[in-house]
């Protein structure tokens, strides 16, 4: 298998989510032991599957890790965000700001200032400098986003994304 039949054929992503046949395996092993940018990929890919089964609270199946996207979310970038018909979670990965900064609550505004949600923001949610939330990908209309974080001490941080149906 060469890089090319490897990308357009997503066999990083079916390999570690154990999509592919025993011949299929085989073939893609021989390419990504010898290429760095695909193992990075099924390293990927393996991390955001663990990282889904704890986000969402249940056991997840290979076959279910399709159906969550991960959105990452930090300053000053408004990512696109393409909701697809198999899209039925979606999980925000949102970088909290430098500093001591603990989100106390997370709001969800459409670019027209139209809220969706406010919601305390629950500590086993926090990772890190990140903060996880989870929501239908439903829910999401077409166009501009911005999830704002607020602080302990009232601190906001705003968080712009872009949603594409289809």
């Amino acid at each position: 298998m060469t890089h090319l039949e490897a990308i357009e054929s997503r066999a990083a992503e079916r390999y570690a989510l154990q999509q592919m046949n025993a011949a299929e395996a085989e073939d893609f092993e021989q390419h990504f032991f010898t290429c760095f940018e695909c193992a990075e990929e099924v390293r990927w890919v393996s991390m955001f599957e663990a990282n889904a089964k704890k986000i969402v609270g249940r056991k997840v199946r290979a076959t279910e890790a399709e159906f969550v996207s991960m959105v990452a979310l930090s300053p000053g970038k408004e990512p696109v965000f393409r909701v697809t018909d198999h899209s039925n979670k979606v999980v925000f990965a949102v970088t909290l700001p430098g500093g001591n900064w603990r989100a106390k609550h997370v709001s969800l505004a459409t670019g027209a200032g139209t809220s969706r949600f406010t919601i305390a923001v629950p500590q086993e949610d926090v990772d890190g400098d990140k903060v996880h939330v989870l929501m239908s990908a439903r829910e999401l209309d077409p166009g501009r986003h911005v999830l704002t974080l607020v602080s302990e001490e009232g601190d906001l941080e705003e968080y712009g994304f872009m949603v594409v149906i289809g």
